[in-house]
């Protein structure tokens, strides 16, 4: 049987535990390190079997462990895997890896003679929407890529500026929790990486004059607020995902998060790729995908459609393609899953490796660097 270890118990990686159960293969949550230890022991029962233990140091040193998974907030991420690189097990990895260039820095000479693999959760990079599309694009049938237009219009913002998420010190902004994805799967998908990135971003909707400590519960703009618990439900039908202290209020005067965000990215092929993100479209404005323009052709595709669209440019054919079903992050979780399962039984290797997320990290955080200074920004420590 399996052993793994979890530094973080958080519901991201329960959800990865989840999807590791499925493939029915023999292991156990030998051990979880987090904070929250004893409580989550006593309120969970699937842990009680599990040792528990509040520090990572104390659990990599005393369990034997045949691989481990972080989870833990954002700016842990590269403190604890510098931890798991030093006992050199495989590892699962949330993302973003490094919130700093000194974190990025740390990470890469953590991992320089790293002999197990990592599995860097970019789930969209393993969608069965992007591995067609990158088929396609190798196939020649587009000709070789020369043009990116790329978009993220998140329907579910709420969550950057209501919960945890809002705090800029933990998450870093969202260049890093956002365009870390997109990032990374063009690369993929155009097989380069980043040289030069510019950028800018703005916060025009969310923030404001509120109390830092306001809750939507103990809020007297219940039914007049269009973002208010109250609203999310009669308005559009939804329920958020609540923190146990309730929503807070995303009016507040202390977010820094912003709301929309722009870049430009050269790649080191010459490629150039503009990239969009925005945190207050909803409903049916929900969109992210790319469209990648070759001389012969153009692919464009949108995870939220679940289709790929095939334009050749020198006849008027247009191929479709529709994906139906899909899961956790539209079936790219169910693939990092695999590759885990696969390295920790050193079956297989991983497709989202921590190259993959040292690059993606650095280009984020040169990009948060150049809408701060209006400047471009070379891709490079």
């Amino acid at each position: 049987m399996l052993r793994l270890g979890v530094i973080g118990y958080g519901g991201r990686i329960r959800g990865i535990i989840s999807g590791l159960r499925a493939f029915g293969v023999d292991f156990t949550i030998a051990a979880i390190a987090d904070p929250r230890g004893p409580q989550l022991k006593q309120d969970l029962e699937e842990l009680k079997d599990t040792a528990v233990y509040e520090d990572a140091d104390a659990m990599l040193d005393n369990e034997t462990l045949d691989g481990a998974l972080v989870g833990t907030r954002c700016s842990l991420h590269t403190p604890m895997a510098v931890k798991v690189a030093a006992r050199q097990l495989p590892l699962f990895l949330e993302k973003p890896v490094a919130t700093s260039l000194q974190q990025v820095r740390a990470l890469k000479e953590a991992f320089t003679d790293y002999q197990p693999e990592v599995v860097v959760s970019f789930p969209l990079r393993l969608t069965s929407l992007a591995l067609t599309t990158k088929e396609i694009i190798d196939s020649g049938r587009l000709g070789t890529i020369e043009h990116v237009q790329a978009w993220n219009n998140v329907p579910y913002g709420w969550c950057y500026y209501g919960s945890w998420y809002r705090d800029y010190n933990e998450t870093g902004g969202l260049f890093l929790q956002k365009a870390t994805h997109d990032f990374d799967y063009l690369s993929f998908l155009l097989g380069s990486q980043p040289k030069w990135v510019c950028a800018m971003n703005s916060r025009r909707v969310y923030g404001g004059d509120k109390p830092e400590d306001l809750r939507c519960d103990d809020c007297a703009e219940q039914e007049t607020c269009i973002e208010s618990p109250f609203n999310l439900f009669y308005r559009r039908g939804q329920t958020p995902k609540l923190q146990p202290s309730g929503l807070q209020c995303m009016f507040a005067e202390s977010i820094r998060n912003e709301d929309s965000g722009n870049a430009i990215v050269e790649f080191e092929s010459g490629v150039q790729a503009s990239y969009s993100q925005n945190f207050f479209a909803r409903n049916k404005a929900g969109a992210r995908g790319a469209r990648l323009f070759g001389y012969r052709g153009t692919i464009e595709f949108d995870w939220y459609t679940g289709e790929i669209r095939v334009m050749e440019h020198h006849s008027p054919r247009v191929d479709t393609i529709r994906f139906e079903g899909g899961g956790s992050h539209f079936g790219g979780d169910t693939e990092l899953c695999h590759d885990f399962l696969r390295i920790v039984q050193r079956t297989g290797h991983s497709r989202s490796p921590i190259e993959a997320g040292i690059i993606s990290a650095l280009t984020c955080l040169k990009a948060r660097e150049s809408a701060a200074t209006r400047t471009f920004q070379e891709v490079v420590l």
